[in-house]
């Protein structure tokens, strides 16, 4: 990558806004972090799909881009990812999860995620991810 697309990454990361949904804190906390040194400066943690949900209702501000883990407790990452989509139709959307079967991948796709991310993941799948986000 360019010094210059290196520039234009970090100046689009620093106008987004973000909302980290992932029950597992160290995760949630390791996700917001890496974002933040890619140049996030609003990072919104939610706990769960719930959390994610009642956060999202009572924003003053939807945040750009949602990054959701799929397997969590109540509302799971792909009901988040429905419910978000209905209300938000604008919402970008990003599943970071285990669940890398083809099958999970294309039920993700028809209920309208932009981008998928397997884990264990990298700071290059992320960025790689993010990337596709700001150029589409």
């Amino acid at each position: 990558m360019s010094t210059q697309e290196d520039s234009d990454f970090t100046t689009w990361m620093a106008g987004q806004e973000f909302m980290v949904v992932e029950d597992v804190s160290s995760a949630r906390m390791l996700e917001a972090s890496l974002l933040r040194g890619l140049g996030a400066k609003k990072v919104v943690p939610a706990t769960d799909g719930a959390d994610a949900l009642a956060k999202l209702d009572s924003a003053d501000h939807v945040p750009d881009i949602v990054i959701s883990d799929w397997v969590m407790p109540d509302v799971d990452g792909l009901a988040l990812l429905e419910a978000a989509k209905g209300k938000y139709p604008n919402l970008k959307f990003i599943m970071l999860t285990g669940k890398t079967d083809l099958d999970d991948v294309r039920l993700a796709r028809t209920k309208g995620v932009d981008g998928y991310i397997a884990k264990p993941f990298t700071k290059e799948s992320l960025v790689a991810a993010l990337k596709k986000l700001m150029t589409g």
